[in-house]
């Protein structure tokens, strides 16, 4: 339907009945526009139209639109995707600096930064509906080289409701304009763990391997490295952020009413501060970090601890931190063979220990999922995810329970007992 245009000169034109304005900004060959809603304010809105009977249309249109938004007490216009992004980011970093934010926010630093910028950094928020993140799946699919799995995706998407929340509490959208978010993606596969024999012949296979590096600085590395190891199988924590976090003013004794102490850790996860108990054996990997620190040395390990010294536990011995130990995990696996022919997708990482921890901790100490859950700092619901797929027959001895009196099984006149004993060695 043709809009009547009322030519007020070459670069200025009404149309209904004024109360839109066309007009042409300096040497620019496209029209703008602007209109008067009840607020009495300006809106204005570039129609990108040459031709005046087209730009008469969009900006009709959009006039009518805001006119409806207004009414419905609906802004009309709202920020740019980019400025709104980048302020949830002040905000989460600030918070995460205070001590107050989740370690989960670095995640969705991350993903901002590297997706929904890059992709929706010039949309304005109230633009973007169905068809921009369905063309936003697609270009994350090719950029990422692969189709992302479930848990990734919940990690956008809350990434995503986390700038538009920044923008509803400053009034620059509408709750009701947020979009929906739908999760499509793959179902993650079961984590990949070794099992009780692989993870003996790892820890007797690493004394050996420390010294045959090519120089001084691999050895240490690789020295650090299998105390890594032995810390992350032996609690459970999350290698990176958590283990590299560590410091030795975050380890503590506890002590119980029978007179048994046990060592507790503090680390922050994605769920917050928690405080997993770790294994008996830990404190002998945990001196060895200890003595090849020279000023940390001359203590007692209970002395150091109750110093509450504030350095981090996993460094070089020189104290250098280092980023390197997942190359050198990966070297670990080639040289020690345990990951010869398995597909690239299979291949151990270091975050393959802690789901050894869970492993271990199910089958052979008959932990609940419960106590797990909390120990680990996850969900029941996760833990349920990657390790429901341990058979029945794996637990059969928790299962059935104790034998009574002349019912135990014999083979010949010997009483079969089979009690597999977990043992996470030096």
């Amino acid at each position: 339907m043709k809009v009547e245009v009322v030519i007020k000169s070459e670069n200025l034109a009404h149309v209904r009945g004024g109360e839109v304005v066309l007009y042409k900004r300096g040497d620019s060959k496209r029209w703008q526009a602007r209109f008067k809603l009840k607020d009495l304010k300006w809106h204005r809105l570039a129609t990108k139209q040459q031709n005046l009977q087209y730009a008469a249309q969009t900006a009709c249109e959009a006039y009518d639109r805001a006119r409806f938004l207004f009414d419905a007490n609906v802004p009309i216009s709202s920020k740019r995707f980019d400025v709104v992004a980048r302020l949830a980011i002040e905000e989460m970093e600030g918070q995460i600096a205070s001590g107050n934010g989740k370690s989960v926010y670095n995640d969705y630093i991350t993903v901002i930064k590297k997706y929904l910028i890059p992709f929706f950094g010039n949309y304005n928020l109230n633009s973007i509906g169905y068809e921009e993140l369905q063309k936003f799946g697609t270009w994350r699919v090719k950029t990422m080289g692969r189709t992302p799995v479930h848990s990734t995706i919940t990690t956008h998407n809350s990434a995503i409701n986390r700038v538009f929340d920044t923008a509803v509490e400053r009034g620059w959208i509408a709750q009701a304009q947020v979009p929906k978010l739908k999760n499509n993606g793959k179902k993650g596969t079961a984590r990949e763990a070794f099992s009780l024999s692989e993870y003996k012949s790892l820890t007797s296979y690493m004394p050996h391997w420390i010294d045959k590096g090519h120089t001084e600085k691999t050895n240490q590395m690789r020295r650090l490295l299998r105390d890594y190891i032995l810390v992350l199988s032996n609690t459970g924590i999350r290698h990176g952020t958590e283990a590299m976090g560590l410091k030795w003013r975050d380890i503590e004794w506890i002590t119980q009413k029978d007179g048994e102490r046990y060592l507790r850790l503090t680390v922050t996860g994605k769920r917050g501060k928690r405080e997993p108990i770790a294994r008996h054996a830990t404190e002998d990997y945990l001196k060895r970090l200890q003595e090849r620190r020279p000023h940390l040395a001359k203590y007692s390990f209970d002395e150091l601890l109750k110093k509450k010294v504030n350095e981090k536990v996993f460094v070089l011995d020189d104290g250098t931190e280092t980023n390197s130990l997942a190359g050198t995990f990966r070297t670990l696996m080639r040289d020690s063979g345990l990951d010869k022919d398995r597909d690239v997708k299979l291949r151990r990482s270091l975050y393959s220990l802690r789901h050894t921890y869970a492993h271990f901790s199910i089958l052979n100490e008959t932990m609940d999922i419960y106590t797990l859950a909390r120990q680990m700092g996850t969900s029941v619901k996760m833990i349920e995810q990657h390790y429901g797929h341990l058979q029945p027959s794996q637990k059969a001895d928790v299962i059935a329970g104790k034998r009574m009196g002349s019912k135990k099984k014999t083979v010949g006149q010997a009483v079969v007992v089979e009690k597999q004993k977990l043992e996470l060695v030096k």
